[in-house]
């Protein structure tokens, strides 16, 4: 594995240092925890205490904001997010395989200075680039942008009265400011790729943020020369796989579409509850998966399930959405790096 530089940080904003600390709270506290450990400091106490003691140790400069930085982009991409799946390009990869020809291409459009380097980013206004690593087979890229936007709030507006008594209604909106980290990692070997999204406050804006992505590295990578995978025949095989008594993931509800835009779903009781079990629907549903493609995928895939290759590292049921009609794979709840490989992988080998 080749070693990772750590570039020289840009000039913080008082905004960028107050969310920074706000951000990595945000993480499951095993991974803050973990950090302060590593970093000599106590590890116990509530949220209020850990933000004292990690404001406390960058005013004494025992940590800096660049570490914190660096926590945010090692835990980031394996929190909520939604993944593209792509099949690469048809192509002599030689160019890509080859690290010093790689980076030559690099120095060429000026980012040589990233080449297996991290620029700790906290929220630039644009989407910006902050590393491109080559190492075992595989590159990269990961970008970071600042992100805010408002959620309505009813329950804080309020109704005043002007000195003439005139009526005004004042609506409350919350504001959010978020961090969105994008990467996007090309198994050189396998010639296929994956584009990772944290999770976004609408569905809408994945393939918008997709497009400023590719637009992003389009002078150096051009991400339309790969296939998105379809997704639609994974939701009717772990549909098939659990009606057989193979289930690698319980289906909590499917959708399936016509080739003329219909739509029929079947939906579990709760997530703890199979979409399968009654008769009636499991007769209808398999009839209707026969003669539809799949559209939507809700399920929770199974620890140790039977026949998995390669060996299942799941603890636990893992929930994971298949949005098939936009090749997305959304795992609306943090994990593990091996976790969330082990489902691309099995989704992919579904596909």
């Amino acid at each position: 594995m080749a070693s990772i530089k750590l570039l020289g940080a840009p000039e913080y904003t008082a905004e960028e240092r107050k969310a920074l600390i706000d951000f990595v709270l945000a993480l499951r506290k095993s991974h803050v925890q973990e950090f302060l450990a590593r970093a000599e400091l106590p590890r116990s106490g509530t949220k209020s205490d850990l933000r004292e003691r990690i404001q406390e140790a960058l005013d004494e400069g025992h940590l800096t904001h660049e570490q914190l930085v660096d926590l945010l982009d090692t835990a980031a991409p394996w929190g909520k997010q939604h993944v593209l799946l792509y099949t690469g390009p048809r192509s002599n990869l030689q160019l890509w395989k080859a690290p010093d020809q790689f980076r030559e291409h690099l120095n060429r459009h000026r980012l040589g200075k990233l080449f297996n380097a991290r620029l700790p980013l906290i929220l630039p206004d644009k989407l910006m680039l902050s590393s491109i690593t080559h190492a075992d087979g595989s590159l990269r890229v990961t970008a970071v942008q600042k992100r805010e936007y408002t959620e309505r709030t009813p329950e804080h507006d309020e109704a005043k009265e002007t000195v003439a008594g005139k009526r005004i209604s004042l609506r409350a909106y919350t504001h959010h400011l978020s961090r969105t980290l994008v990467a996007f990692e090309w198994d050189l070997n396998a010639n296929a790729a994956i584009l990772q999204i944290t999770q976004l406050h609408s569905d809408t804006l994945y393939e918008k943020v997709a497009e400023e992505f590719a637009g992003l590295v389009g002078n150096w990578l051009d991400i339309r020369l790969f296939s998105a995978v379809d997704l639609r025949p994974v939701i009717r095989k772990l549909h098939e796989l659990e009606g057989n008594g193979h289930a690698e993931a319980r289906s909590h509800g499917f959708q399936y579409r016509s080739l003329q835009g219909r739509r029929v779903a079947a939906h579990s009781p709760s997530a703890r509850d199979s979409v399968l079990g009654e008769t009636v629907i499991d007769h209808a549903m398999d009839s209707v998966g026969k003669n539809m493609v799949g559209h939507l995928g809700n399920f929770y895939w199974l620890a140790a399930a039977n026949g998995s290759r390669p060996p299942n590292p799941l603890k636990g049921e893992v929930h994971v959405i298949i949005v098939a009609d936009k090749s997305r794979v959304n795992f609306p709840s943090p994990n593990t790096e091996d976790v969330i490989r082990y489902v691309l992988h099995r989704v992919r080998a579904l596909s």
